[in-house]
């Protein structure tokens, strides 16, 4: 019988049903002891009636439950209640695998990286002794956050029926008969083996054959072993063999040989132990021979087109400086020099537009974590990288992310995440990020061997150098930036008792140097950019796109030599850091090119329906496009290297038309009411981004509006023109205000100290203003009266927005939510304010600028039928971006840069 929801079954109550399987129903359930949701799995009447088998049951129960590990279904207890026996699992929110295939085959990335957590849970019950028996797509969970969960770990044995006959006391998980029986689910015989579907007993070689059943099914959307009904799915298991041309064409060779030989029918024939399963698809046996022309320190690796290939190499690369650490071969005072490898991995969308650092080397040199753009959004999520595996897969949870640094042990990657201004850290084993402190203008991090973290920032408006535990908790102040500095690219010296920053200053240039945690003395080493301390005594460093080094005394923390240069060719962020990384064993990864790719931006109408409309206007790094009153232009930002300008394209001419030309950046375009002039901001008179207008045809010249003391961006008009508001500051974002019919002074609007506000716009009555800010721990849309902003607030946004716009009814409001969408939001602003039910109008991601602009990055048309969007589409070099690795790097320092 069911269980009602409020049914007490020991200390867990039932609050819904989730399912039901051969063993009997399984319930969600809250243990009203420890407070937390779990998962009831109610045996049958027809299993709990049977004493032999419930104690066997019950035994076997309590070996599953040792097994602990990320990818396994724990299982917390049994419980007894009147005539009902349960188990007590972990609740697993997401998918079952099955649900994941029924939509079609998984991309081979995806699948492989599901398949890589299956082995390892499996290879953990393996050295326990526990085989799964029963391992099946419905068997397997995939959490939102990526983490693969395998259920059910020997309960197969469990539930079959003892007899005294069996050779091994065990019959087959599933039977004609004990499917009638048991109401076990036909089609589990699918992913049997042969030896289990004949009644043999059966060992780990049979989750072998029943992992590769599962991948096969992953790849192909299809099922390996197909019948009409149980006997034939068994009869196909026994004596057919599954289609292999079927797998995807860039499945890579080592995977599909890895397939043939755990399908083989012979159990003495497939691998033994899943790790070599897991060896055998990374290419490891592969046979890769050496080019003899090459000298005997040096192996250099062709890279070639296919990932498995590039993955094989840096595999056998790192093997080979792992063992000569072994052997005593490393440091300075080696007298056998280790051999240096070379070699790249693809890394597609790599986010090289943006500020901050893209890519991370774990401490062991094994793991390469880097930020990629993968939809035209402007997105960044963080991938991993095993140089051991065949590819770079997704870090769930980690969109948007940027600036990733490994902890000390490797296990975890801390990041900033730019659309939220947190700084956050994920498990590479899985679950979801946690946040560490709020930061703005993130200018990267490192992990400190003290469990604190060092980076460079600004949080509650002040702007400079500041640690926080690894646990979180808030920032401590290191070093408070002067008004024209800016201090990025913080690193520990190995000792802990100092920290190397790159100070940036356009008076100066930028100039490396040290701070003493101890004295709190800071001085100058340098010019240059990026210093890292290595344990060799270097002192690496850059300038412009070249590398150095230096001999470093860390007693004093001063150079003691002459800097060297290593090699050129090094890209560079827009602060002009480095992009590189290094780990604890040696090793160096970088990205070529000394300058940022140039980014292609299309600019396209969308409509309600998704629609596309591309105009005609060439692909260039557009901006914050703003379309004229009349709907006949847009006016835009365009960067290119050294300079950014405000254009104007005509939709009905399609021409586009340079309106400013200077040095100096001009920003945030922002029409008049009346369409004859726009407003910008712009560098071009004083050191702060002032105010400035300009006639719309392009003649006369550019006027500043008013003096200011901090950065200011035009961000809205009042529809009579009288009143702008301006985004204030850099550090600290405020809205403020300024009388275009008055004296033209600055006057604050809204300003809160703790938190940003941001992307104003008002209504086209001038009654209201709508605009973002993040006090509730992430940004949110908000709308105020205006000017009267303290006389009542609405929220309008709930799961996190930003931009938002009116339309030029005054009838909808449009945000951006956190995943790209533009979302509209009905509202009646005729009496009061009232809102209501949000619904998504554009779906597809386009690019929101996350992670370096702050400005609205899309308009909508007059009639409020179409938006304006920018695409983003990675350039060739872009697309084809690889990181450099060389492997053992320091050995070769060493040798160029002698420490006496």
């Amino acid at each position: 019988m069911a269980l009602e929801i409020g049914t007490r079954v020991g200390s867990y109550e039932v609050s819904g049903k989730i399912g039901e399987g051969g063993m009997g129903e399984v319930y969600r359930a809250r243990d009203t002891t420890l407070d937390r949701d779990v998962a009831l799995k109610v045996l049958s009447e027809a299993f709990t009636s049977d004493p032999d088998r419930l104690a066997r049951f019950q035994r076997e129960a309590k070996v599953l439950a040792s097994l602990n590990h990320p990818n396994i279904g724990g299982i917390y207890g049994l419980e007894s209640a009147g005539d009902r026996e349960a188990l007590v699992l972990e609740l697993i929110e997401g998918p079952t695998l099955a649900e994941r295939i029924a939509e079609g085959p998984i991309p081979v990335e995806e699948a492989l990286g599901i398949a890589r957590q299956i082995a390892d849970a499996l290879e953990v019950a393996h050295e326990q002794g526990i085989v799964h028996r029963d391992l099946k797509p419905a068997n397997v969970k995939v959490r939102p956050d990526g983490t693969v969960k395998v259920l059910d770990f020997g309960l197969a044995k469990a539930v079959a029926a003892e007899s005294a006959d069996s050779a091994a006391g065990e019959s087959p998980t599933i039977s004609l008969t004990g499917a009638t029986q048991m109401g076990l689910v036909i089609g589990t015989a699918a992913y049997m083996p042969p030896e289990q579907a004949r009644g043999k007993p059966v060992d780990k070689r049979a989750d072998i054959w029943a992992f590769a059943v599962v991948l096969y099914e992953m790849l192909t959307g299809k099922r390996a072993f197909v019948g009409e009904d149980t006997s034939l799915t068994l009869a196909a298991v026994m004596t057919a063999d599954p289609d292999l041309a079927v797998l995807p064409s860039h499945v890579p060779p080592p995977v599909t040989k890895s397939l043939e030989q755990c399908l083989q029918k012979d159990p003495k024939k497939r691998f033994r132990d899943i790790g070599d399963v897991q060896l055998a698809m990374e290419g490891v046996f592969e046979t890769v021979s050496s080019n003899p022309t090459e000298s005997d320190n040096q192996l250099s690796l062709k890279i070639w087109q296919k990932p498995w290939a590039v993955a094989v190499g840096a595999f056998i690369a790192v093997c080979v400086g792992v063992i000569a650490s072994a052997m005593g071969l490393g440091g300075r005072s080696s007298e056998v020099p280790m051999s240096i490898s070379r070699l790249s991995i693809a890394a597609p969308g790599i986010a090289i537009s943006a500020f901050q650092q893209p890519l991370a080397l774990s401490p062991d040199g094994g793991t390469v974590v880097y930020a990629a753009v993968e939809d035209g959004s402007g997105i960044s999520q963080l991938y991993q990288r095993s140089l051991n595996q065949f590819d770079s897969v997704p870090i769930r949870g980690t969109a948007p992310g940027a600036s990733p640094i490994f902890s000390p042990d490797g296990e975890w990657v801390a990041y900033f995440g730019p659309g939220e201004g947190l700084l956050k850290k994920v498990a590479l084993a899985g679950g979801p990020p946690a946040n560490l402190a709020r930061v703005n203008n993130f200018g990267w991090a490192d992990w400190g061997d003290n469990g604190t973290i060092v980076f460079s920032g600004v949080v509650d408006g002040v702007r400079g150098l500041w640690q926080v535990s690894d646990a979180g908790g808030d920032p401590q102040e290191l070093l408070v930036a002067t008004e024209s500095e800016f201090l990025v690219d913080p690193s520990f010296t190995p000792n802990g008792q100092g920290v190397l920053f790159t100070q940036q200053d356009p008076n100066v240039g930028n100039t490396l140097s040290v701070l003493s945690l101890e004295s709190g003395e800071r001085r100058v080493l340098l010019e240059g950019s990026s210093g890292r301390l290595l344990s060799t005594g270097h002192l690496i460093f850059t300038r412009a796109d070249s590398m150095w080094a230096v001999p470093f005394d860390e007693s004093v923390l001063d150079v003691s030599g002459d800097p060297i240069p290593l090699f050129e060719g090094l890209q560079l962020t827009s602060m002009e850091t480095g992009r590189f990384a290094l780990a604890d064993n040696g090793s160096l990864i970088y990205l070529s090119g000394g300058e940022d790719f140039q980014v292609e931006r299309t600019l396209v109408w969308v409509d309600r329906d998704g629609v596309e409309e591309p105009l005609a206007a060439l692909p260039r790094a557009y901006l914050y496009p703003r379309i004229s009153p009349d709907g006949s232009r847009v006016a835009l930002s365009v960067f290119s290297p050294g300079e950014t300008d405000i254009w104007v394209w005509e939709f009905m001419r399609e021409t586009l038309t340079r309106l400013t030309l200077d040095p100096a950046p001009d920003e945030y375009p922002l029409w008049t009411p009346d369409g004859r002039e726009l407003l910008f901001t712009s560098q071009r008179v004083a050191g702060m981004r002032e105010p400035h207008s300009r006639r719309a045809d392009g003649t006369g010249v550019a006027e500043r509006l008013t003096e200011a003391s901090t950065h200011v961006y035009p961000q809205t008009i009042t529809p009579d023109g009288q009143f702008l508001v301006l985004r204030s500051g850099i550090d600290a974002q405020d809205l403020v205000t300024i009388d275009l019919e008055g004296d033209r002074d600055i006057q604050p609007l809204l300003i809160d100290p703790a938190f940003h506000e941001r992307n104003a716009d008002i209504s086209p009555d001038g009654k209201w203003m709508a605009y973002e800010t993040n006090e509730s721990g992430q940004f949110e849309v908000y709308v105020r009266p205006f000017p009267g902003v303290d006389e009542g607030r609405w929220q309008i946004s709930t799961e996190g927005g930003s931009m938002a716009l009116w339309s030029k009814d005054g009838n909808e409001l449009f945000y951006r939510s956190p995943n790209g969408s533009i979302v509209s939001v009905p509202v009646d602003t005729e009496d009061s304010f009232l809102a209501g039910n949000a619904n998504v109008v554009v779906e597809k991601p386009y690019f929101t600028g996350a992670g370096v602009l702050v400005g609205r990055a899309y308009d909508v048309s007059p009639d409020g039928q179409r938006f304006l969007m920018i695409r983003e589409d990675l350039s060739e070099e872009a697309s084809n971006t690889t990181i450099n690795i060389v492997i053992n790097w320091t050995s070769e320092l060493q040798g160029r840069v002698p420490i006496e």
